[in-house]
């Protein structure tokens, strides 16, 4: 059960910016590169997770 809890999807908004790292590395590599929607905020949040430090 523990290893179902573990890969459940995050939020975006939850995310880290470690986890934000993985999830951009892990869609550039699946999607081939940034162009989705997804890869899209993904890379907005860690823009601004990183202007908030």
């Amino acid at each position: 059960m523990s290893e179902a809890t573990e890969k459940k999807n995050k939020k975006i908004n939850k995310m880290t910016l470690s986890e934000l790292d993985k999830a951009i590395e892990a869609t550039k590599a699946s999607m081939g590169g940034l162009t989705s929607s997804y890869a899209k905020e993904l890379l907005k949040r860690k823009e601004y997770l990183s202007a908030k430090k």
